[in-house]
């Protein structure tokens, strides 16, 4: 790894553990420390795809991106330094024959032992969903093996990139990395058919992205599944469906699954990767039911609407009814959270008024921004920008015109992005209690109207919990029925 290429890393490893609130990866054990390496990923969020990918891995990354984002000047020359591969594709502007050209830096790349970023979608895709993939990522794995007489050792990394919310300042990441591909398993292949074998490489890549990264295959099913998990998510039993899975075979086993069914023990997990577990199972009932019963999926669809309308109506979300009045109801929370939001108060105020300029900025150029899946790289490149050149203005401001001492002029440089950050998380407690406070308030006032609330959720839970018992059972069956026609 280049001293440049790692402190680019360095601080962009830093900002997004800024801009978001959570990132977790699983698996980077399994990324080998040397050789030539592919790493394919889902491509839900632009650029910020490569800037978090590149931040949690180790190895010097030389990604190949589509020809148009070298159209910027400044942009090209900064990927040409980094060593980034101009793909031409059909819809783009250029001749596609220059492919031959990126193609062969591929090939040599990878010959010198280098790792490749590919995004063999082609694309970004919508937001849970892993499209279909090109070949591109299968072929240069082969064709460089082939130019080494398959005697090279290319690895292809399958990588899951899942966001709890793309667009949203502060939400959570899982990335996940698979198990590496032995591009050489396919040498007998290669020679008689090629074309064949890259599909069927590709194929298997893409089967093990939608492992893991979530993929709901019927779009207009994204809203639905979320839907479902905020009113049953907290009661499924990931372990149980585990257990069902490793029993029937029904999903190609994880590393984590395999270590269960060896040794009996359980890996404790993150609760990001339990969450995206549950959204994956729960879309996959839901393909099932598509499949098999489409008038049941509108007809749970419109419920689930009609209950949301219900809520929206007294400005109430699903957790509030879920949890109850149990973490509501007690006079001590009620005093503990006047005194957080009075005595914290000056200093979330201050961190706002000290953060209102740059947080405008960023706020209108995501506003502008045209395309869903560059919001996030957008808002964060932007903010790389202005939030540190308004500090430098401020502390300039200060040092000059106020004529404080330098010591003065550091604590208060320290204090712009502390405090700013800590307006976000009171503003959101506060927000919370503003929601507790009215649940309570309903409760007192309008019992009636939370009691049929509460009875139209439960009605939905309960319809949840006999379609899972079903699907579960006709899955079983399904297994059972298939293993006995294998035999």
């Amino acid at each position: 790894m280049s001293r440049l290429y790692r402190t680019v890393r360095f601080v962009l490893r830093a900002a997004v553990g800024v801009y978001f609130f959570d990132i977790r990866a699983t698996g980077s054990e399994k990324i080998p420390d040397d050789g030539p390496l592919i790493f394919a990923a889902n491509h839900p969020n632009s650029i910020m795809d490569t800037v978090l990918l590149g931040a949690q891995t180790e190895r010097q990354i030389r990604y190949m991106a589509r020809s148009g984002l070298f159209d910027n000047p400044i942009v090209s020359a900064v990927f040409n330094h980094f060593g980034v591969i101009p793909i031409y594709r059909a819809q783009d502007p250029g001749d596609t024959g220059q492919n031959v050209t990126s193609f062969q830096r591929a090939y040599e790349a990878l010959e010198e032992g280098g790792c490749i970023g590919i995004f063999p979608e082609g694309k970004n895709s919508p937001e849970r969903m892993v499209r279909k993939l090109k070949t591109g990522t299968a072929r240069i794995a082969l064709a460089t093996e082939d130019r080494n007489d398959f005697s090279l050792g290319v690895r292809i990394q399958p990588v899951g990139l899942n966001f709890e919310d793309r667009d949203r300042f502060l939400s959570s990441v899982l990335i996940r990395f698979g198990d590496p591909i032995d591009v050489r398993e396919y040498a007998a292949d290669y020679g008689g058919a090629p074309r064949e074998t890259a599909r069927e490489l590709t194929n298997r890549i893409e089967n093990k992205m939608r492992r893991l990264a979530t993929h709901i295959e019927d779009e207009r099913n994204h809203q639905l599944v979320g839907d479902i998990h905020d009113i049953y998510g907290s009661k499924l039993s990931v372990e149980f469906l585990d257990d069902l899975n490793l029993e029937l075979d029904l999903y190609r086993r994880t590393d984590r699954q395999e270590r269960l069914a060896d040794d009996g023990t359980r890996t404790p997990r993150p609760q990001l990767e339990d969450r995206f577990e549950r959204e994956q199972r729960i879309a996959d009932a839901v393909a099932y039911y598509q499949r098999t019963d489409p008038g049941l999926v509108a007809r749970i669809r419109m419920d689930i609407r009609r209950y949301r309308d219900h809520l929206s109506q007294l400005q109430l979300r699903h957790g509030l009814l879920e949890d109850g009045l149990s973490a509501n109801g007690h006079r001590r929370e009620a005093l503990a959270m006047t005194a957080y939001a009075v005595l914290l108060g000056p200093v979330a105020i201050y961190g706002l008024i000290n953060n209102f300029v740059p947080a405008a900025i960023v706020g209108q150029v995501t506003r502008r921004q045209p395309d869903e899946a560059k919001v996030a790289f957008a808002g964060f490149f932007t903010g790389l920008i202005a939030f540190p050149l308004f500090y430098a203005m401020q502390c300039w401001a200060l040092w000059t015109m106020a004529d404080q001492s330098l010591v003065v002029v550091l604590a208060y440089l320290i204090s712009l992005p502390v405090t700013g950050l800590f307006f976000l998380r009171w503003w959101r407690q506060i927000l919370t209690y503003r929601e507790r406070i009215l649940f309570r308030t309903f409760f007192r006032s309008e019992k009636s109207l939370i009691d049929a609330l509460e009875r139209e959720r439960q009605s939905l839970v309960d319809r949840l919990e006999d379609l899972k018992k079903h699907y579960i059972e006709t899955r079983r069956t399904e297994a059972k029925r298939s293993l006995q026609e294998a035999q």
